[in-house]
């Protein structure tokens, strides 16, 4: 019996540093995890009045490409729709600026 427990924690603790040792990645789904799909997801569900599903989508465009400038009119255009002027002029400042800054280039 205590074999058997000995054995059960062993290969338990085993299969744990295994896991532990997995390096943390995004993972994408090639054409489909691109910031223009993302956007263009967000885009339409916005249309369709899904904006928490919208922002997520927003959100992850952002991740894909912190200077992607949709994504921020994106937000804005969210932020609008929930009512927060405030917040959804901030997003598009910094979607203009980002715009400014890819024509430079």
């Amino acid at each position: 019996m205590a074999f058997k427990k000995r054995f059960f924690l062993f290969t338990a603790f085993g299969a744990f540093l295994l896991f532990a040792c997995v390096p943390q990645s995004i993972e994408t789904n090639g054409w489909l995890d691109t910031p223009v799909h993302h956007v263009s997801n967000g885009n339409t569900l916005l249309k369709d009045g899904k904006l928490d599903d919208a922002f997520r989508e927003f959100s992850r465009a952002k991740e894909l490409d912190p200077n992607y400038s949709p994504a921020y009119v994106g937000f804005s255009l969210y932020y609008g729709l929930k009512g927060d002027d405030e917040t959804s002029a901030v997003y598009l400042k910094k979607a203009i600026q980002l715009l400014k800054e890819t024509l430079k280039e």
